[in-house]
Parts: C-alpha cells; structure tokens; sequence
C-alpha cells in the first residue's frame, strides 16, 4: 500500500508515494526492509532511532530535533518491526519501549536508493553553448515553472537568460527575493554597472574587461550573480561569458602539470583601491574533498603579487597564462548582446564574464545587478519541486 503524506516525516515537504515496504524484519541488530521493487535496505538502529519524528523527539513545528543524541543509548536496539495498515514503518525501540513511525517515501529517498543532490553540470564551449540558454517572461511576469526552467540551467550549464522583461529600476532586487537573500558585498547590496570616474573598479568603466569571476578577495566569493539590463543604447559592450569548469576540465586532459599547478598555487586577490582592505589567497582552481571541480578564482585586474619561490614563479605563471588563453578564446567565449529587458544569472564561481569595450559618446549603457550565494538557488529548485508535487 502506498504511503499518504499523512505519515509524519522529520521536515515539511511533501514526498510523494513511491516504493512501499513488502518486509520488514530485524536482522544481526540491522533493521531490513524489502521494497516492492526488489531493491533491499539495510538500515541501522541509531540512524533510525535519531531520526524519529514524533512529538517526543521532533518539534512539530519548526521540525527540528528534540531528541538529544547523547540521550540515545549507543546499543540501541529495535525490538520489533511492523509495517502498518498505512505502510508506515513501526519500531519499537528498546530504551522504555519507545515506538518510532517512519513513512516509507521518505525511507526510500533516505536510505540511497533516491538521491537529491544538484544537477550534475554539463561543461560547454561554444561549440556546444553559442549564447546563453534563453527564458521568456509572460507581458513581463515570470512564472514559477519559467523560474524552475531557468535556475535549473544555472545549475546545470552555469547560465541563463532572461528575456522580454520590463527595465524597472526594482525589477533586479524584486527577481533575486524571490529566490534567496541578498548577497551583500562592499559593492554594496544592489549595483549600477555604469561608466564614472570614479568608479572603485575596472567594471565601472567602458574598458574592455577579460574574462573573471567576481570578488575572489573573499573568503567564500558569492555564488551567484545577476545582472539586469535596463539602457543598451552604447556601441560596443558585448558581454563575454566563459565556462570555466570546461577550461579546467580540457587543461587536465591536455597539460596535467599545469592542472596540479593551478589547483595547488594560491594566488592572492585583493581590493587596491581603498579604503576597504579585502584579500584572501587560494588556488585558481578550487576542488573539493572529492577532487571535483569547486569554484574558479579569476580576477587578473585585481591580482595581488604571488608569495612563492624564485623556482615556482615560472611554472605558476605559465600555467595561470595558460588558463587565461583558453578562457579568452573563441573556443570557450561565448559573445552576445544585452537588450534592454535581458537579465542574466550565472554561477560567479564557475562561469567567467567579460566585456567588450564601449563607446560612451555613442549612447548610455546601465546595467543593474545583485549577488546571492548557490544555496539559494539549489535550495530554491527544491522549494519549487515539493510545490509542484503537492499541486499535480
């Protein structure tokens, strides 16, 4: 029988009925459960026992955890198991003969047969990505399935466009709400890209900008960027836009030790300019504790000078030369236009952005942007699958 969303389960989304539970028995202390697919779960006492949602254990409310591991006895053992008329899971526990009811969807999703993890990414090059994945608003409206399509491409290819927006001075602060909190930054919480005088960074030009990411002098850089066009009347000003996961994942294939050396030689950047003091070091590229590609540190305007040997000076530079050829060529730079209404979101720790130069005495060009970090967007993705679950 398959399971309602009427049995608890330790948090407020909706999981929809999947596999049901055809055994359940207790075997060598482990807690086995046959599904109606033939696949198995071996599930241990503790990681049950923690996990019960009850109102002894689990506040009802905020669905955070009552029950105190340390209140847990560490031989903890079932010492019963039934599946109920519902198809719920039912244990009682031998400490003071407590009974735990576990809904079987969320069982299914959390014992690894139903993994939630991010899209995986699809590295590109213009030869497989030439502009920006493109979304259209509805007379200016984004809907939330537009909304899903559209972070979901963040997510897998690092980018995405929107189009057909009005170019309201809000629009920009009012989009990013509705996926997360601000970012704030020392460019502070919203940002005109404009030209001015005196602009506290090379953005705030009409030069040619090379491919970065932005504020890598953070300890942890902001993960997302938007950027929302609302004048783009100026010659010139094409934006350039670089996977570069894609360049990192092609310099290991093809030259190994500069991959070594770009991922083990921490480069500094820092904010020059003053009055704030802004600096952090670490590698061009950044892995994490499984040796996958992390973010991208690329800030070539606002580079600090390298803290080495005289021996690693050359190879360090080579292999940072290297990856600034690749992420500058045609290869992997894809060049479009902003139109008046066009909004782009990007990932800012995988994807770099340039700038062609403009010409100011030919028209204005104002762009409008904001940061938020990638928990919002994946946690986003989520919100937006349990709603539509609970709408089908």
């Amino acid at each position: 029988m398959n399971a309602s969303n009427l049995i608890p389960t330790p948090d407020n989304w909706y999981w929809p009925p999947s596999q049901s539970i055809t055994s359940a028995m207790v075997i060598n202390n482990a807690v086995m459960l046959q599904w109606d697919n033939d696949k198995r779960s071996k599930l241990h006492p503790l990681w049950l026992r923690d996990n019960c949602c009850c109102a002894l254990c689990l506040h009802q409310v905020t669905r955070e955890n009552l029950l105190d591991l340390r209140d847990i006895p560490e031989d903890i053992q079932a010492t019963s198991v039934e599946v109920d008329a519902e198809g719920a899971l039912c244990i009682t526990w031998s400490d003071s003969n407590h009974v735990s009811r576990f809904n079987p969807a969320w069982l299914y999703a959390n014992s690894g047969h139903q993994p939630s993890a991010p899209l995986s990414p699809e590295f590109w090059g213009t030869a497989q990505l030439s502009e920006p994945p493109s979304f259209y608003a509805n007379d200016g409206l984004i809907s939330d399935e537009i909304l899903y399509e559209v972070l979901l491409s963040v997510s897998r290819h690092g980018i995405a466009r929107l189009r057909d927006l009005p170019t309201d001075i809000e629009l920009v602060e009012a989009f990013a709400l509705r996926i997360g909190a601000i970012r704030e930054t020392h460019f502070d919480r919203i940002f005109d890209v404009i030209s001015k005088a005196d602009g506290d960074s090379n953005a705030y030009t009409s030069e040619h900008l090379a491919a970065h990411t932005d504020i890598p002098t953070r300890e942890s850089p902001p993960g997302i960027q938007i950027l929302h066009s609302r004048v783009a009347d100026a010659e010139g000003g094409e934006s350039l836009m670089t996977d570069g996961f894609k360049v990192a994942q092609d310099i290991e294939r093809e030259f190994p030790e500069y991959y070594n050396t770009l991922t083990t030689t921490k480069w500094c950047y820092a904010n020059r300019a003053g009055p704030k003091d802004y600096r952090w070091e670490a590698p061009t590229i950044g892995l994490d504790d499984e040796g996958k590609l992390l973010e991208i540190r690329m800030l070539p305007f606002s580079r600090a000078p390298l803290q080495g040997s005289f021996e690693d000076i050359e190879k360090a530079y080579a292999a940072l030369r290297s990856y600034m050829e690749k992420a500058n060529s045609p290869e992997y730079q894809m060049r479009f236009s902003f139109k008046a209404g066009d909004l782009i979101i990007f990932d800012n720790r995988r994807i770099l952005h340039g700038r062609a130069a403009f010409f100011p005495s030919t028209g204005d060009r104002a762009l409008r942007g904001t940061y938020l970090d990638r928990d919002d967007v994946f946690s986003k993705i989520r919100q937006l699958q349990h709603q539509f679950l609970l709408n089908r």
